[in-house]
Protein backbone atom coordinates (compact mmCIF):
# COMPACT_ATOMS: atom_id res chain seq x y z
CA UNK A 1 0.00 0.00 0.00
CA UNK A 2 1.44 3.43 -1.20
CA UNK A 3 1.74 6.34 1.66
CA UNK A 4 0.43 9.60 0.90
CA UNK A 5 3.31 12.30 1.10
CA UNK A 6 2.64 15.97 0.75
CA UNK A 7 6.34 16.62 -0.06
CA UNK A 8 9.38 15.08 -1.61
CA UNK A 9 12.95 15.79 -0.44
CA UNK A 10 15.60 14.70 -2.64
CA UNK A 11 19.33 14.44 -2.43
CA UNK A 12 21.31 16.25 -5.32
CA UNK A 13 24.63 14.37 -5.96
CA UNK A 14 23.76 10.48 -5.99
CA UNK A 15 20.57 10.34 -6.20
CA UNK A 16 19.21 12.78 -8.91
CA UNK A 17 22.02 14.01 -10.86
CA UNK A 18 24.89 10.92 -11.23
CA UNK A 19 27.77 13.44 -10.43
CA UNK A 20 30.69 10.82 -9.57
CA UNK A 21 33.26 11.41 -12.69
CA UNK A 22 32.88 15.50 -12.02
CA UNK A 23 33.21 14.95 -7.87
CA UNK A 24 36.45 12.33 -8.56
CA UNK A 25 37.57 15.07 -10.96
CA UNK A 26 37.47 18.11 -8.71
CA UNK A 27 38.98 16.09 -5.46
CA UNK A 28 41.70 14.34 -7.78
CA UNK A 29 42.65 18.20 -8.44
CA UNK A 30 42.65 19.29 -5.21
CA UNK A 31 44.92 16.30 -3.99
CA UNK A 32 47.06 17.25 -7.11
CA UNK A 33 47.20 20.93 -5.62
CA UNK A 34 48.38 19.92 -1.95
CA UNK A 35 51.27 16.99 -3.45
CA UNK A 36 49.06 14.20 -3.09
CA UNK A 37 48.49 11.09 -5.50
CA UNK A 38 45.67 10.95 -7.01
CA UNK A 39 43.02 8.24 -6.32
CA UNK A 40 40.80 5.62 -8.36
CA UNK A 41 37.30 7.19 -9.06
CA UNK A 42 35.97 3.85 -7.38
CA UNK A 43 37.68 4.51 -3.95
CA UNK A 44 36.68 8.34 -4.39
CA UNK A 45 33.04 7.32 -4.65
CA UNK A 46 32.86 4.79 -2.10
CA UNK A 47 34.93 7.52 -0.10
CA UNK A 48 32.01 10.55 -0.95
CA UNK A 49 29.49 8.06 0.37
CA UNK A 50 30.51 8.94 4.00
CA UNK A 51 30.58 12.33 3.51
CA UNK A 52 33.10 14.91 1.06
CA UNK A 53 33.88 17.15 3.67
CA UNK A 54 35.12 13.85 6.07
CA UNK A 55 36.80 13.15 3.00
CA UNK A 56 38.48 16.50 2.25
CA UNK A 57 39.66 17.41 5.71
CA UNK A 58 41.29 14.08 5.80
CA UNK A 59 43.87 15.36 3.89
CA UNK A 60 44.17 18.63 5.20
CA UNK A 61 46.22 19.84 8.25
CA UNK A 62 43.40 19.65 9.89
CA UNK A 63 43.49 23.67 11.25
CA UNK A 64 40.41 25.71 10.47
CA UNK A 65 42.47 27.73 7.76
CA UNK A 66 43.66 24.68 6.25
CA UNK A 67 40.15 22.93 6.19
CA UNK A 68 39.36 26.16 4.41
CA UNK A 69 41.90 26.59 1.60
CA UNK A 70 41.32 22.91 0.79
CA UNK A 71 37.15 23.37 0.17
CA UNK A 72 37.81 26.36 -1.79
CA UNK A 73 39.98 24.88 -3.76
CA UNK A 74 38.14 22.26 -4.39
CA UNK A 75 34.74 24.17 -4.97
CA UNK A 76 36.64 26.89 -6.96
CA UNK A 77 37.79 23.93 -9.11
CA UNK A 78 33.97 22.71 -9.33
CA UNK A 79 32.46 25.54 -9.55
CA UNK A 80 33.95 25.29 -13.67
CA UNK A 81 33.15 21.85 -14.04
CA UNK A 82 29.73 21.16 -12.51
CA UNK A 83 28.42 19.63 -15.99
CA UNK A 84 31.29 18.30 -17.83
CA UNK A 85 30.16 14.60 -17.43
CA UNK A 86 26.94 14.76 -14.95
CA UNK A 87 23.71 13.67 -16.26
CA UNK A 88 20.56 12.64 -14.44
CA UNK A 89 20.10 9.27 -13.29
CA UNK A 90 17.55 6.79 -15.52
CA UNK A 91 13.83 7.70 -15.18
CA UNK A 92 14.95 10.75 -12.48
CA UNK A 93 13.61 13.31 -15.26
CA UNK A 94 10.22 11.36 -16.33
CA UNK A 95 9.37 10.37 -12.83
CA UNK A 96 9.84 13.70 -11.39
CA UNK A 97 7.50 15.18 -13.63
CA UNK A 98 5.05 12.91 -12.96
CA UNK A 99 4.82 13.39 -8.76
CA UNK A 100 2.59 15.99 -8.67
CA UNK A 101 3.38 16.63 -4.89
CA UNK A 102 5.66 19.56 -3.88
CA UNK A 103 9.43 18.83 -4.20
CA UNK A 104 12.35 19.41 -2.71
CA UNK A 105 16.45 19.55 -3.00
CA UNK A 106 17.87 19.56 0.04
CA UNK A 107 21.85 19.19 -0.54
CA UNK A 108 25.42 19.94 0.86
CA UNK A 109 26.28 21.82 -2.21
CA UNK A 110 26.21 25.29 -2.22
CA UNK A 111 22.92 26.76 -3.18
CA UNK A 112 24.05 28.27 -6.85
CA UNK A 113 26.17 25.29 -7.73
CA UNK A 114 23.14 23.19 -7.30
CA UNK A 115 20.97 25.42 -9.12
CA UNK A 116 23.10 25.34 -11.90
CA UNK A 117 23.47 22.15 -11.90
CA UNK A 118 19.52 21.39 -11.52
CA UNK A 119 18.78 23.87 -14.73
CA UNK A 120 21.87 22.41 -16.69
CA UNK A 121 20.75 19.24 -16.47
CA UNK A 122 16.58 19.92 -16.94
CA UNK A 123 15.15 19.71 -13.43
CA UNK A 124 14.51 23.03 -12.55
CA UNK A 125 10.83 23.22 -13.55
CA UNK A 126 10.12 20.36 -11.27
CA UNK A 127 11.49 21.15 -8.14
CA UNK A 128 9.72 23.93 -5.90
CA UNK A 129 12.57 24.83 -3.23
CA UNK A 130 16.49 24.41 -3.09
CA UNK A 131 18.15 24.08 0.24
CA UNK A 132 22.16 24.61 -0.03
CA UNK A 133 24.75 24.11 2.19
CA UNK A 134 25.29 27.87 2.60
CA UNK A 135 21.03 28.22 3.05
CA UNK A 136 20.98 27.03 6.85
CA UNK A 137 24.04 27.21 9.69
CA UNK A 138 24.54 23.17 9.60
CA UNK A 139 24.31 20.39 6.46
CA UNK A 140 23.39 17.15 6.53
CA UNK A 141 23.57 14.82 8.71
CA UNK A 142 22.34 17.87 10.75
CA UNK A 143 18.46 17.88 10.32
CA UNK A 144 18.40 22.03 10.03
CA UNK A 145 17.98 21.62 6.41
CA UNK A 146 15.36 19.26 6.26
CA UNK A 147 13.39 21.42 8.84
CA UNK A 148 14.00 24.48 6.96
CA UNK A 149 12.38 22.92 4.06
CA UNK A 150 9.31 21.53 6.42
CA UNK A 151 8.97 24.90 7.51
CA UNK A 152 8.84 26.54 3.73
CA UNK A 153 6.23 24.36 2.96
CA UNK A 154 4.11 23.99 6.44
CA UNK A 155 3.96 20.50 6.10
CA UNK A 156 3.63 17.53 9.11
CA UNK A 157 7.00 15.66 9.17
CA UNK A 158 5.15 12.13 9.65
CA UNK A 159 4.07 12.95 5.42
CA UNK A 160 7.09 13.68 3.81
CA UNK A 161 9.54 11.18 2.71
CA UNK A 162 13.32 12.36 2.17
CA UNK A 163 15.30 10.69 -0.53
CA UNK A 164 18.75 10.21 -0.26
CA UNK A 165 21.95 7.78 -0.96
CA UNK A 166 24.39 8.39 2.21
CA UNK A 167 24.03 7.98 5.57
CA UNK A 168 24.19 11.60 6.18
CA UNK A 169 20.83 11.95 4.36
CA UNK A 170 18.97 9.08 5.58
CA UNK A 171 20.31 10.63 9.55
CA UNK A 172 18.89 14.10 8.66
CA UNK A 173 15.68 12.71 7.62
CA UNK A 174 15.33 10.17 11.02
CA UNK A 175 16.58 13.06 12.92
CA UNK A 176 13.77 15.43 11.49
CA UNK A 177 11.14 12.91 12.14
CA UNK A 178 10.31 12.61 8.39
CA UNK A 179 10.01 9.26 6.35
CA UNK A 180 13.87 7.82 5.22
CA UNK A 181 14.07 6.53 1.85
CA UNK A 182 17.63 5.26 0.90
CA UNK A 183 18.61 4.64 -3.34
CA UNK A 184 21.31 2.14 -3.73
CA UNK A 185 23.05 3.73 -6.82
CA UNK A 186 24.54 6.49 -5.47
CA UNK A 187 27.63 6.73 -3.31
CA UNK A 188 26.19 4.80 -0.04
CA UNK A 189 26.39 1.47 0.59
CA UNK A 190 23.13 -0.64 1.37
CA UNK A 191 24.80 -1.59 4.95
CA UNK A 192 25.09 2.42 5.42
CA UNK A 193 22.35 3.29 4.62
CA UNK A 194 19.80 0.47 6.20
CA UNK A 195 22.56 1.32 9.44
CA UNK A 196 21.49 4.72 9.29
CA UNK A 197 18.17 3.81 9.52
CA UNK A 198 16.31 3.83 6.20
CA UNK A 199 13.13 2.38 6.15
CA UNK A 200 13.10 1.80 2.41
CA UNK A 201 15.59 1.40 -0.50
CA UNK A 202 15.32 1.14 -4.05
CA UNK A 203 17.17 -0.04 -6.64
CA UNK A 204 15.85 2.78 -9.39
CA UNK A 205 14.59 5.83 -8.88
CA UNK A 206 11.44 5.66 -10.90
CA UNK A 207 10.86 2.55 -7.79
CA UNK A 208 9.83 5.52 -5.65
CA UNK A 209 6.54 5.75 -6.65
CA UNK A 210 5.92 2.19 -5.69
CA UNK A 211 6.02 3.25 -2.17
CA UNK A 212 5.00 6.56 -2.00
CA UNK A 213 2.01 9.07 -3.85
Amino acid sequence: MKREVDLFIFDLDGTLSDSKKDLALAINHTLHTYGFDPMPEEEIASLIGKGISKLLTSFSDGDRESNYKTFRTYLEYLENHLLDSTTPFPGVTETLARITKKKAVVTNKLLNQAEKVLTGLGLTPFIDLVVGSDVTARIKPDPAPVLYALERFGVDPSRVVMVGDTPDDILAAVHANVIPCGVTYGFGSREDLLDAGAQILIERFPEIQNYFQ
